[in-house]
């Protein structure tokens, strides 16, 4: 007999949105035969005499060595993991590395065909992909067994081995992730500053995760009783793992509610760390948002969907396009009061009197379109924002408006920690987020604690 009250939980209160979390695309630089070996990386094209000498594979292949030469992997240590847009990434890098570090640069490229700025872009390639492949990766695999153990439990099945395997394995990805996402954020926040040096790294793999999650309490990006939550899943991690009979038991799990119940929960911790990593900012920004970025950011989505639509179509654009009522460019949408099968559109279609069936299901999927766009453009804003994408998040809420109580929230993290970033956020930030908004929220008064 299936049980209603585990699949309705396991159905409507899972934490993390599959469609919403960010993945971070890899980086590369590539060889090409162009007129002699050319390597391209980021926008940058480099061709050089030393380069002219050698075949594309022989520069392949050179390319690949550097990875075994200490002095490069020390390059690529010191490097950030992002720069900011309004600078070039390599004004910026000769700006923020070491001196020593840039000596090992030159240095390697009179020992390689390599000029300097290419040494280095490739090494910031390198530095920005070495985050890949630990949370990124482990998120994917986290969301196919959490989706596993779900669909387990809609469909009734019985607290069997297959079950119970199941679940373990669920258990084991989110202490996994968990573990990921807090080495990610740990180095964030150590690496504010623009002194940022390979020690701060070393200090970060050295400690334990118990002692990472130590520090995002002490510098209250974990709201307080978050800590203990989140090392309940490694100990319960642990406890499975090191335990044979509560392995093959389950423990006390007597039943597919606890399961369920557990599964919430550690879905719950994950999805604290995915939002103060950045990674699941875009859902809530598209709600929370201030009114002057969410009308920039569906005015983009809008042209996108129309441009595509143009291509995929362009039947169906036409019939939208040709009706009088609708205005495309101006259509705008109320996110909270919308679902994926009827949108609350505000501007740019005249529903008075409107009942045209045919072309409401058509002007649904635009939006349907539209909306997928929008989280699309809201991703690609933070990740051309100067801030960071937690820090993007925060600044477009405080621009709206709210108390640092409700964004704190929102955000999951402590309101301290809110107003902590109100006093840096305005002047670390360029003049494309400044285009985004009205005008950017700077500390005016003190706060005092509650």
């Amino acid at each position: 007999m299936v049980n209603a009250t585990a699949v309705k939980l396991c159905g409507s209160l899972l934490a993390i949105d599959a469609d919403t979390v960010s993945l971070r695309p890899i980086g590369d630089y590539r060889v090409e035969d162009i007129e002699g070996p050319t390597v391209f990386v980021g926008g940058a094209m480099y061709r050089s005499p030393p380069l002219s000498e050698l075949d594309v594979n022989e520069v392949r292949d050179a390319l690949q060595q550097l990875t075994n030469n200490s002095d490069f992997q020390s390059i690529i240590d010191n490097c950030p993991t992002n720069t900011p847009l309004v600078y070039d990434d390599i004004d910026y890098l000769t700006r923020r590395l070491p001196t020593n570090i840039l000596e090992k640069c030159q240095a390697l490229s009179e020992e390689t065909p390599f000029e300097n700025e290419l040494l280095l872009l490739v090494a910031y390639v390198e530095r920005q992909n070495a985050l890949i492949g630990h949370s990124d990766n482990v998120l994917e695999y986290y969301l196919e067994q959490r989706d596993e153990v779900k669909e387990q439990l809609q469909a009734g099945s019985d607290l069997d081995g297959q079950l119970e395997r199941s679940f373990f394995s669920y258990l084991l990805l989110a202490s996994a992730l968990i573990e990921e996402l807090t080495t990610e954020t740990v180095l964030n926040e150590l690496f504010r500053e623009e002194v940022r040096l390979d020690s701060i790294s070393e200090f970060v793999q050295s400690v334990g995760h118990a002692k990472r999650l130590e520090i995002l309490a002490d510098i209250q990006i974990l709201e307080e009783g978050r800590h203990s939550e989140l090392v309940e899943v490694k100990d319960r991690r642990n406890s499975l793992v090191h335990d044979a009979q509560q392995r093959a038991e389950l423990g006390d799990l007597g039943s597919r509610r606890e399961i369920a119940r557990i599964l919430e929960k550690t879905d719950r911790c994950a999805d604290i760390l995915l939002t103060i990593s950045g990674k699941n900012i875009e859902s809530i920004i598209a709600k929370r948002g201030c009114d002057e970025y969410i009308d920039h950011a569906q005015g983009e989505a809008i042209t996108d969907t129309r441009t595509t639509w143009k291509r995929e179509h362009p039947e169906k654009l036409a019939t939208l396009e040709d009706c009088e009522r609708a205005t495309i460019e101006d259509i705008r949408w109320n996110v909270e009061e919308s679902t994926a099968e009827s949108f609350n559109i505000t501007a740019g279609f005249e529903f008075s009197g409107f009942d045209d069936e045919e072309l409401y299901a058509i002007l649904m999927a635009f939006m349907r379109d539209a909306s997928a766009a929008f989280i699309d453009r809201i991703d690609a804003d933070a990740n051309e924002s100067n801030l960071d994408r937690f820090d993007f998040a925060v600044m477009l809420l405080l621009c709206a408006g709210y108390e640092y109580s409700e964004i704190a929230r929102w955000l999951k993290t402590d309101e301290k920690y809110i107003q902590r970033k109100e006093n840096v956020i305005a002047w670390r930030a360029s003049a494309f987020e400044k285009d985004l908004v009205d005008e950017i929220p700077e500390p005016d008064n003190p706060v005092w604690p509650h």
